[in-house]
């Protein structure tokens, strides 16, 4: 029998305090039997309430919802990660409830942020002991722990980033190695799936590492070739989330993502006020808010890396990039007079926050190395006051997180999600001030669905009219105004036209005329209604796309009515029942082109299973 290999502990143990640390987060969660209402946690889960459900009935359809987003047939899943979506879905299926979805998840994507962190840290030649703490910080801060508290898939593209700067390390330090372009495949191809947002945010690791690699090495032809196969396979494995971004965007006028004031959402300093009240938030450093006990620090390591240059040349370049995308992310920038001249950042990157999603991983990879540089002072007192000061900062910002996180698990939601009308708690709160028994019942039943197997009730306590990609029939003319006055009427132009499609979604698919029933059948949905007196025309709750396809009686409507969103306006019958289908053609070649790239993805993983089992090396071994 062959003797087991002995595990090596001293390589285990970071893993180890990191999945700990992961657990011990969502279990101060746990504690409170409560899921955290965030801000896009209603978007996402119906995102992947449809494809569990899509998996469960084995009713797939790649455009059309057919279940979430209240039956309304919209696209949404197709343009934003679908792949990652139906896996959601299928592990939706597996666990049974969203409270258990929320703290699995959570766990899963504390796990790979921080396991990402460790290995990036750890790469710079840091020692365990400092990696694993300026790792810790990392879990706290920033994004990563906004799918927590707030379900912001930016969160995930936190969790994802070190990765990135893994693949660049490997173009700064393998000198005498080309470009690996099956990681530079893998790691892009991953955050195409994931988070369009993520894949573009990449390139701040990889173009100047690439830039790098081509002016210092030899092998430039070598160098260019696998960049460009790295480039073309990761065009032909995520052809299924491009093409059709790409096509719909094309065919159809499509909403656009809510326009943000860019200045609101900077990184602003924020003071940490001292409570022992689990129920107050002292302050935390997530999103767009940074402690200035924290800017201090990242303040101090830049200084730090300038006066020790000689010591460590990367110290400094890693420090002065993480604070240049710092200070991009911060309130110091004048956002508004850039999107004076770039407006259309204000829809599209909406918050320079998301910047310090590359800078705090630059920024605490420099604390590392600053951290290993005054471990080698031979004093003997340096290194029990450099651990008690890193452990100090490790302990100060976990624990700034999990009292955010306590606050908002108990309560149940995010503060500003409780004011809103999106959910029926948010309604009473509302309605009067007095009211709180009504409120405290609502939250009850909402907290109680999500422990329940029956996923669409706690959706249908918290219905929110989200007009992300819906198709968009009216646009109201842009004004004419001087560019200095640009800024503001246009995003005040953008804010009424969002605020009108979301009206119009509300009133026509939320609020619809409940006569109308909507069942979804093979590919498609059914809706059925009753009419008294004949001869009159009927709303569809269900939103039409240049390539959807309606039947209304059994005869196919080439010209309808439809509203600033598309929904529908049918003839009825004379009287009794009538019965319409609503479909999504969806072209061959499209067809063809997404089940050719998810097989490419299917053989991709295989193979690379197959490579990590050692079997091409054993038949190697044996031709040899």
């Amino acid at each position: 029998m062959k003797k087991l290999k002995k595990i090596n502990y001293a390589a285990c143990w970071p893993y180890m305090a990191v999945v700990l640390f992961a657990a011990y987060l969502a279990y101060r969660q746990m504690r409170t039997g409560n899921i955290i209402i965030g801000s896009d946690t209603i978007f996402h889960f119906n995102r992947f309430y449809e494809t569990e459900e899509q998996i469960r009935n084995g009713n797939f359809s790649w455009f059309m919802t057919l279940y979430g987003f209240n039956q309304s047939g919209r696209v949404i899943n197709a343009l934003y990660g679908p792949a990652f979506a139906y896996l959601n879905g299928l592990l939706l299926l597996v666990v049974g409830t969203w409270y258990r979805y929320q703290i699995i998840t959570s766990f899963l994507v504390f796990v790979t942020g921080g396991v990402g962190m460790y290995r990036a840290v750890h790469r710079f030649k840091v020692r365990g002991s400092i990696a694993v703490l300026v790792t810790i910080i990392y879990m706290t801060i920033g994004w990563l722990p906004r799918w927590q508290s707030g379900s912001n898939f930016t969160g995930i593209g936190a969790a994802l980033m070190p990765y990135g700067i893994l693949v660049a390390c490997d173009m700064f330090y393998d000198k005498e190695k080309p470009i690996h372009w099956i990681k530079l495949t893998i790691l892009m191809t991953v955050a195409l799936e994931v988070h369009l947002l993520t894949a573009l945010m990449y390139m701040a690791f990889l173009v100047p590492a690439w830039l790098y690699a081509i002016i210092k090495r030899e092998d430039k032809r070598e160098i260019l070739l696998n960049t460009l196969k790295a480039v073309l396979l990761t065009i032909f494995l995520t052809v299924n989330t491009l093409l059709p971004l790409y096509w719909m965007s094309k065919t159809n006028n499509l909403a656009p993502t809510a326009t943000m004031r860019m200045l609101d959402n900077a990184v602003h300093l924020v003071h940490t006020t001292i409570s022992f009240n689990p129920f107050m938030v002292r302050s935390s450093n997530l999103r767009a808010r940074l402690t200035f006990w924290l800017a201090y620090v990242f303040i101090a390591q830049i200084i730090y890396a300038i006066w020790t240059r000689k010591e460590s040349r990367v110290n400094v370049i890693v420090s002065l990039y993480g604070g240049f995308w710092l200070l991009l992310a911060s309130r110091l920038v004048e956002w508004d007079r850039i999107t004076n001249h770039l407006p259309a950042l204000a829809r599209f990157l909406q918050f320079p926050s998301r910047f310090v999603c590359i800078a705090y991983p630059l920024l605490l990879i420099g604390l590392g190395l600053s951290f290993e540089g005054i471990l080698n002072c031979k004093k003997k007192w340096v290194r029990p006051a450099a651990y008690a000061a890193l452990g100090l900062l490790t302990f100060t910002a976990a624990d700034c997180l999990v009292v955010a996180v306590n606050h908002d698990a108990w309560v149940g939601y995010q503060h500003h999600v409780g004011k809103s009308h999106n959910t029926k708690f948010g309604e009473a709160a509302q309605k009067s001030k007095e009211i709180t028994d009504a409120r405290r019942q609502a939250l009850a039943a909402t907290n109680a669905s999500t422990h329940a197997h029956d996923l669409q009730a706690f959706l249908d306590m918290t219905k929110k009219a989200i007009p992300d990609y819906l198709p968009v029939y009216k646009w109201d003319p842009e004004p004419d105004v001087p560019s200095h006055l640009y800024t503001y009427k246009w995003k005040q132009y953008y804010t009424m036209e969002n605020s009108k499609i979301t009206a119009a979604y509300r009133k026509s698919v939320m609020n619809h005329n409940r006569n109308v029933k909507v069942k979804a059948v093979k590919h498609g949905l059914k809706l059925t209604w009753k009419a008294k007196k004949g001869k009159h025309k009927q709303q569809l709750p269900v939103i039409t796309y240049k390539q959807s396809k309606l039947t209304v009686n059994g005869r196919v409507l080439t010209k309808y009515k439809k509203n600033r969103v598309g929904a529908p306006t049918v003839p009825e019958k004379t009287k009794g029942t009538n019965t319409a289908y609503l479909e999504f053609q969806t072209p061959f070649w499209i067809k063809l082109a997404i089940t050719v790239s998810l097989l490419g993805q299917f053989a991709a993983v295989i193979w690379g299973l197959l490579w990590r089992s050692g079997i091409f090396k054993k038949r190697e071994e044996k031709k040899a």
